[in-house]
């Protein structure tokens, strides 16, 4: 299936707010530092690093405050039109001010300022080429996490489960089928990458809901400790593919009693999830023994919204316990948005 091709414009400005943005300007502006004394040709060693000293004192400070200025006022520059604009006229001015400043150890020639404009285009530049570079990768995403998570084996078995309940438990066969329904209307839900947690905790209750009633609540319990805020804004189905891993890899393969746990909490400005299923003891079914394709998919996902500032980690704390521990920042939901 071809991926549509998304207009890109020449220069885009980043999230300034990002960690992954800051490490990269922070890097690229040192590395910039180091490289622009061999411009001067034939400097010696004495020289070269005279003139890392000079660029030092007044270009870092200037970087860190343009960063500084750009965080806050980020939201209000992505809103404007023509934002490179803004952004390049604002990292100018902060130079300018810088070398005001500190002129007394560096003053700026016009070639500084063309550098210094150069490399804020490169920069909006490369971020341009990043979202084109993300942006057929995401479409594949979405495309593969509808392939991956929906399987055949849970829609024929949740169909199942609600015909054999039709003539002897009629609402429950009406609340598995509600549910299913509500499962499929999310996961083929394309005009939005993002969620709230409350509603991703619903969807991921109604899927519970659907395993218990196919199961029986003799073989599967879930436990939740939720102490977050629902309107943390998150990723469009983020908990109810990791619980369908759980149950996939932890309870189905074993006929004894599994517990998965799910916590979630907010601490200071992020969002931590750890999710807990059972290792069953039974080694025969083999196609159970990998959980990496459903977490290797979300952790693209995470990547492709949040860069650096999410993280994605599974472990075995021991021989009895798979966890997944994922990390975001937390940012309210708007209506504005």
């Amino acid at each position: 299936m071809r991926i549509i091709r998304q207009e890109i414009p020449l220069f885009a400005v980043p999230d300034f707010r990002n960690l992954g943005v800051v490490l990269r300007i922070l890097m690229s502006a040192l590395l910039l530092i180091f490289i622009l004394p061999f411009f001067k040709g034939n400097i010696s060693e004495t020289n070269y690093w005279q003139s890392i000293m000079n660029y030092s004192i007044w270009a870092i400070p200037a970087v860190l405050a343009s960063i500084a200025i750009l965080s806050l006022f980020n939201r209000i520059i992505h809103s404007l039109s023509f934002s490179p604009i803004y952004v390049l006229i604002v990292v100018l001015t902060v130079f300018l001010c810088c070398e005001y400043w500190f002129s007394s150890y560096y003053e700026a020639t016009t070639q500084s300022y063309i550098v210094i404009s150069v490399y804020t285009l490169l920069l909006m530049h490369y971020q341009a080429v990043l979202q084109k570079a993300f942006s057929p990768a995401l479409a594949q995403a979405q495309l593969d996490a509808l392939t991956a998570r929906i399987r055949p084996h849970f829609l024929f078995n949740s169909l199942n489960a609600a015909i054999s309940l039709i003539r002897t438990r009629p609402t429950d066969a009406e609340n598995v089928l509600e549910n299913l329904a509500d499962l499929f209307r999310a996961q083929l839900k394309s005009d939005s990458r993002e969620s709230t947690l409350g509603r991703e905790i619903e969807l991921a209750k109604g899927y519970i809901d659907i395993e218990q009633i196919r199961m029986g609540q003799e073989r599967l319990q879930i436990n939740w400790q939720i102490n977050a805020p629902e309107n943390a804004v998150v990723p469009h189905l983020l908990l109810q593919p990791l619980l369908e891993n759980a149950v996939y890899h932890g309870i189905e393969p074993s006929s004894q009693l599994g517990v998965i746990s799910v916590e979630i909490v907010k601490k200071n400005a992020w969002i931590y999830i750890r999710i807990d299923n059972p290792i069953p003891t039974n080694k025969e079914d083999k196609h159970r023994t990998g959980n990496h394709m459903a977490l290797k998919n979300l952790s693209e996902r995470l990547f492709l919204m949040y860069d650096r500032d999410a993280s994605l980690l599974s472990s075995m704390p021991d021989d009895k316990t798979y966890r997944v521990d994922i990390t975001l920042p937390y940012h309210p939901y708007k209506l504005s948005d």
